[in-house]
């Protein structure tokens, strides 16, 4: 591992700076797609960068609100999963020796659909395990549990389906094989994007609201997810180069 950990440090911050421009236009939509929920009005909270939806709001929910939650949902959805697999294929495109263009055309469609509908059924199960545990009296202890199994499943799923072109089931397989065997890269990853995420919160709660909110959800989308992004596809494609 720690002959690795410099390698992968070289080459996400080459790839990052080298296609910079690329990388940041690619990644807008998911600007758009944080901002989604405000747009809607959900009965959204933000924190460590992110919208999350108040479940305990859910019963008071009306029949538009469903309808325009749904649908926020389902558009931010769509535009994360657009934003993950271009950028995801700058670094295939960089490794491949390939048309970042083309690589882009070919795959709007195709893959960026795949990755949503397996996010969408990764959130269906996160939703469950919230109301499952929230009405069993257990979600303090048991919904970190199951939610962190859900995001390691699918945690590096994008990623795989891009890099290998590889279905949804067979990706889930490669991103339950890739945390496993990259693990401390994966530790690695994890522990920094929670630090800098927190970070970023920890300034943006000094400013004056609700401008420090918003300034963080710009920075983390624009800036530190694609960056975060970039590395993963390095970790991932470390299996084929000097990386592993």
């Amino acid at each position: 591992m720690a002959s690795g950990m410099p390698s992968l440090f070289d080459h996400t911050w080459s790839a990052y700076t080298k296609h910079f421009l690329i990388i940041f236009t690619l990644a807008l939509p998911g600007l758009v797609a944080l901002l989604m929920p405000a747009a809607i009005g959900a009965p959204a909270y933000r924190t460590l960068g992110g919208i999350y939806l108040r479940t305990a709001s859910i019963p008071d929910l009306t029949g538009s609100d469903y309808a325009a939650i749904l649908a926020g949902v389902l558009i931010s959805l769509f535009l994360m999963s657009f934003a993950m697999v271009n950028i995801n294929l700058v670094i295939k495109s960089e490794r491949t020796l390939t048309n970042i263009g083309k690589e882009v055309m070919r795959h709007l469609t195709t893959t960026t659909l795949s990755v949503f509908w397996v996010s969408l059924v990764g959130i269906i199960l996160l939703f469950i395990v919230q109301l499952l545990t929230s009405e069993w009296g257990v979600q303090k202890w048991l919904s970190p549990l199951l939610s962190g199994i859900v995001g390691m499943v699918l945690f590096i799923v994008p990623t795989a389906m891009v890099m290998d072109d590889l279905r949804p089931w067979r990706a889930v397989q490669k991103s339950v094989e890739t945390t496993l065997h990259k693990w401390p890269l994966v530790l690695l990853w994890l522990v920094m994007a929670l630090v800098c995420v927190s970070v970023i919160d920890g300034i943006a709660l000094m400013l004056p609201a609700p401008y420090g909110s918003y300034i963080v959800l710009v920075l983390n989308s624009t800036i530190l997810l694609p960056y975060f992004v970039v590395m993963l596809g390095q970790i991932y494609i470390s299996k084929y180069t000097i990386l592993a």
